[in-house]
């Protein structure tokens, strides 16, 4: 049998946890994944996954080799890429997915200096407020606030992190005067992300930590800029990440808060396949996005949005 095959086989299988993912992904029938899957066991004379109607886990056994193969996977993949991107430049079509206001503040900017640099790169950028599976879309990058249990075939590398920041216009809190404690903002006008719950919501700061009952908001809303745009109107105290607010706190047409607490904050994410599967296009991406952040956010205990200085190509 083709050992090398084998092993990128039970290797698909174990990292999407299907024999249909698998054999769609390596472009074969589910029957040869099978086949293939079963022989190796043979060969071994050990059993590797158990396999139910239900659900596909890997032995004891298939563990131990699922991680040797793994790592002699990608070396050889690596050994490849040397010789590769000596020869190949970043072209084809980039399948990328972000936050929808992260992407209108922070992403877009950027975008005409990586055109300039990779001119044979076509960026389909998908943006919305929603989870997704990175595989089963079919993207090859992301960027997520977040990231739940990822499959062993994906990397997800912190970029920065951003605080959650309540703000309002000065024209509100003239009118309705500033909160002085969390408690206060009972007696305020409230506008959110309807991926808030209107639970207690806990606050630090002043060497304490309180939880404090959150108020029914006087809007919920799942765009982050249109909730921006209602505080900037005077409507009511919005509660966005700082990766929002930064520009109209610079610019003083919002005003933060409570700035002595803080109300939670949320990593970022790039997450991408690992180097086993990682194209030119995708690698040429994701150095790009990581070279500017290394210097955006050069602090990791520091929200860099609250030092806001523009990233590479926004200014």
């Amino acid at each position: 049998m083709d050992r090398f095959r084998a092993m990128q086989t039970f290797a698909r299988v174990a990292e999407t946890g299907s024999f249909v993912k698998a054999a769609d992904s390596l472009g074969i029938s589910k029957a040869s994944v099978s086949l293939i899957v079963s022989e190796l066991e043979r060969e071994l004379g050990a059993r590797l996954m158990q396999r139910t109607t239900r659900k596909l886990s890997l032995t004891e056994a298939g563990q131990t080799y699922l991680a040797r193969c793994q790592d002699i996977l990608e070396a050889v993949a690596d050994a490849e890429n040397l010789i590769t991107e000596k020869q190949d430049q970043a072209r084809g079509v980039l399948r990328a997915y972000a936050p929808l206001g992260f992407a209108q503040h922070h992403l877009t900017p950027v975008l005409p200096a990586y055109r300039a640099a990779f001119p044979e790169v076509t960026v389909e950028l998908v943006l919305g407020t929603r989870s997704i599976d990175l595989v089963e879309e079919g993207f090859d990058l992301a960027l997520l606030f977040g990231h739940e249990k990822m499959a062993s075939s994906l990397v997800a590398r912190k970029l920065a992190f951003s605080e959650m920041i309540l703000c309002a216009a000065p024209k509100y809190l003239a009118k309705s005067g500033m909160p002085e404690q969390p408690a206060d903002l009972a007696r305020h006008a409230i506008l959110q992300s309807n991926s808030n719950k209107n639970l207690d919501r806990l606050f630090r700061g002043n060497n304490e930590a309180i939880a404090v009952p959150w108020p029914t908001p006087a809007l919920s809303c799942n765009a982050l800029e249109v909730l921006r745009s209602c505080a900037l109107n005077g409507m009511g105290i919005a509660l966005l990440p700082s990766y929002v607010a930064s520009e109209s706190l610079r610019e003083g047409s919002l005003v933060r808060v409570l700035p002595e607490w803080r109300a939670g904050q949320f990593d970022l994410y790039m997450v991408y396949p690992s180097r086993r599967f990682l194209s030119v296009k995708v690698r040429a991406a994701a150095d790009f996005i990581i070279e500017r952040f290394q210097t955006f956010a050069a602090d990791p205990t520091r929200d860099p949005w609250l030092n806001y200085q523009p990233l590479d190509g926004m200014a």
